[in-house]
């Protein structure tokens, strides 16, 4: 029986740094540790003194570091290089004498379990945490750039001018090419040490020479290896419907791709049953981003038990797509004719609809303090009113409307105002029909209502839908009703997270979608560090809606304590952002765009980028319709135009009264007590966008009443004194 072998990405690393020879080497180490990794051979394969399950295979001066769990029978590789640096990023020095043997393992960056009752070491320390201006960045690169080696290390030939001008480390985080290009650039520059690959994931290593292939190029990219945690859930009640939840980072995207491979091979293994009918199956990601990367790792994942000529052929067996594209699809297959309405569209026919409600020609006149209401109303706050309320619950008349769940909204609607808002709706409705446009909520609407009345007679055997949370009800009653039978649903969510399903209970969104005791949970965070996590969870500390289950999370990376600023104004707060970030950022090796800045409302957006410019930190304000993630700068974006993205720096700005939690007119103290913790959960939501460093600033006159319910224990505070100015 043979050992499954896992590669760090650190590992892809050092590989492609190696010479084409060396390569074949290694790929000749990978085929000879799967069949036995434990056994020592001559001065081929030892064990590494002072590690309890740390080997290397010698490949003449090179070395391969790797690790080896007989139970499990899996194999890590962990690094290659030449003998004396690969060791020096483990700490091993061959000639010295015994010491007590460590275990590889996440444990040696951070421990995985609760937070110990002693109060953490950097408490005792806080001069470790004082601001400080960033270190001169003048050190010359660790090696000279140069063509051959941009070459092998999969620079595309377009950067290799612009990257063989960098000298210094400087220049290298200035450089003008994308961020996967420099991270790449400086992952091979500045090699991980133990504790950094011990963080890392592992990914599966199908065939020992597809490592080579990668290093040419023809890969794109690699599985992940489930924990046991992850792999106990992937063939669990396979007879749906099912969810899975989990935080951040936990991996839930992965367990819903290794999902399908099991119901392929649980359909082939059935030979008795077996008709020669595959099953049709659906899976659905969040974002387009990942939708050929989703395509190409299950193509390496099902190609041992389906045979692919080429990765279109995956089409034959499952349909990779996101919600919205599937929606548009089915709603082309109407016959109808219409192109999708953007923002400026929607402003024009919401003005238009404004326009003839206080003429009179829509609404009731009669009663005009409900009139001035609707009027007053931002146009903002009308178009999420009409996405997430109106068309997000599929109301397609004013009584649904009267009906639909409006917890968090801030503005208390009575039958009246609901009533004069749908008359607003109808006209900003009826514009855009008229011009040939539909809102993406407005599309939604029209495919549920396509398969319902049985126009759109396609359905899937199997419908995985990832990241459920971030979708709205009309959106996820839509892919129940695409499964055949609900017994093939199963969904990957993250309560905690969810920014717009407020008051979400998933039995309201269809009939068939009944997951109680069918729900499990993730608990290992991949992501964020435990000292970002768990601060974070103190804000939905006590809140009805929290989900404790997922917030309850195991940890595989360790750092800072996230800080929070009283600053003297607004200006203050920039500088000591940008001074705090271009830290963070050499710390991290990272180049500035790896940083968010995420603030309450547009208003402040440009203003606070152009603040951060001139304090030294290049930045842009960013709208969620506009948002370039590899651009060379810092991004400032509001906390909802965050949802779904992920930094290694994230700032939250401005967090005051009136601004986070926003102003409310509610006075019920139900409709109060919806608002607060909506937007208690929007702040959650921003510092878990952080996954290594996370600070907050306030104008300290004006705290966020949210800022008092977070703990010494989990957070750093800071103060504007007269000395820094």
């Amino acid at each position: 029986m043979t050992w499954l072998i896992t590669h760090k990405p650190s590992y892809d690393t050092d590989f492609i740094n190696l010479s084409k020879t060396l390569q074949k080497q290694a790929t000749q180490a990978h085929a000879d540790l799967e069949q036995d990794p434990v056994t020592p051979r001559g001065n081929t394969i030892k064990k590494l003194k002072g590690w309890d399950n740390v080997w290397r295979y010698r490949l003449g001066d090179y070395r391969l570091i790797y690790s080896a769990d007989p139970q499990s029978r899996v194999v890590q590789l962990l690094a290659v290089g030449p003998r004396n640096s690969v060791y020096k990023r483990f700490n091993y020095n061959p000639d010295a004498g015994d010491s007590p043997a460590r275990t590889f393992s996440p444990k040696l960056a951070a421990g995985l379990n609760p937070r110990p009752t002693e109060a953490p070491e950097w408490t005792k320390h806080p001069e470790w945490f004082q601001p400080r201006e960033p270190r001169p960045q003048n050190d010359p690169l660790p090696r000279k750039l140069t063509p051959s080696l941009l070459k092998r290390w999969l620079i595309p030939e377009e950067h290799h001018a612009t990257l063989m001008r960098c000298r210094t480390e400087e220049a290298l985080f200035q450089a003008d090419v994308p961020s996967e290009v420099l991270g790449r650039v400086m992952d091979a520059l500045w090699p991980a040490p133990v504790e950094q690959i011990a963080t890392q994931p592992d990914q599966v290593l199908a065939r020992p020479e597809d490592l080579e292939k990668y290093a040419a190029g023809t890969l794109r990219g690699f599985l992940l290896h489930l924990d046991d945690d992850q792999r106990r859930f992937v063939d669990w009640a396979l007879k749906g419907p099912t969810l899975v939840k989990g935080g951040p980072g936990s991996g839930k995207s992965t367990i819903a791709l290794y999902r399908i491979r099991a119901i392929l091979e649980h359909v082939l293994q059935d030979w008795q049953n077996f008709s020669g009918h595959m099953p049709t199956i659906l899976f659905t990601t969040y974002t387009n981003a990942l939708i050929n990367f989703s395509k190409s790792l299950l193509h390496q994942l099902l190609s041992d038990i389906i045979r692919f000529d080429k990765i279109d052929d995956l089409s034959r067996f499952v349909r990779v797509s996101t919600v919205d594209s599937t929606a548009m699809w089915i709603a082309r297959h109407s016959g109808q004719k219409f192109n999708i309405a953007g923002h400026d569209a929607q402003i024009e026919a919401l003005h238009h609809a404004r326009s003839v409600h206080q003429s009179g020609k829509v609404g009731d006149l009669k009663n005009p303090p409900v009139v001035a209401t609707v009027q007053n109303l931002r146009d903002d706050y009308l178009l999420e009113e009409f996405d997430w309320v109106i068309e997000g619950q599929n109301c397609t008349t004013s009584e649904d409307y009267r009906q639909a769940n409006r917890a968090g909204r801030g503005i208390p609607f009575d039958g009246k105002v609901r009533t004069e808002v749908w008359q607003l709706y109808t006209a900003y409705r009826q514009y855009l029909l008229d011009q040939g446009l539909r809102t993406w909520g407005q599309v939604r609407q029209l495919a549920l209502s396509e398969v319902q009345a049985g126009n759109f007679e396609h359905r899937w055997d199997y419908v995985l839908v990832d990241e459920a949370q971030d979708l709205p009800p009309v959106a996820l009653a839509l892919c129940v009703e695409l499964c055949r039978h609900p017994s093939g649903l199963f969904l990957t969510a993250d309560a905690n997270q969810s920014l717009y399903n407020r008051g979400f209970r998933w039995q309201n969104i269809h009939k068939h979608l009944k997951i109680a005791g069918r729900t499990r949970i993730l608990r290992r965070n991949y992501r964020s560090t435990r000292e970002i996590a768990e601060a974070a969870a103190e804000l939905l500390a006590g809140t009805e809606e929290a989900d404790a289950e997922a917030i309850r999370q195991e940890f595989v990376h360790s750092g800072p304590p996230p800080a929070i600023y009283a600053a003297n104004g607004t200006s203050d707060q920039a500088r000591w952002l940008a001074r705090q970030i271009w830290h963070a950022a050499q710390d991290l090796h990272l180049p500035i765009n790896a940083a968010a800045v995420l603030i309450p409302s547009k208003s402040l957006g440009n203003t606070f980028a152009d603040l951060l410019t001139e304090h030294g930190l290049p930045a842009k304000f960013m709208s969620g319709r506009d948002i370039r993630l590899e651009e060379r700068c810092v991004k400032v974006m509001t906390l909802h135009a965050a949802k779904g993205l992920e930094f290694p720096i994230v700032a939250l700005a401005h967090v005051e009264a009136d601004r986070l939690p926003r102003e409310t007119t509610a006075t019920d103290a139900q409709d109060i007590a919806e608002h607060y913790n909506a937007q208690r959960r929007l702040m959650y939501v921003g510092c878990t966008r952080a996954m290594r460093y996370l600070f907050i600033t306030h104008d300290r006159s004006i705290p966020s009443p949210f800022l008092e319910q977070l703990s010494e224990d989990c957070w750093l505070r800071w103060e504007h004194t007269l000395q820094e100015g």
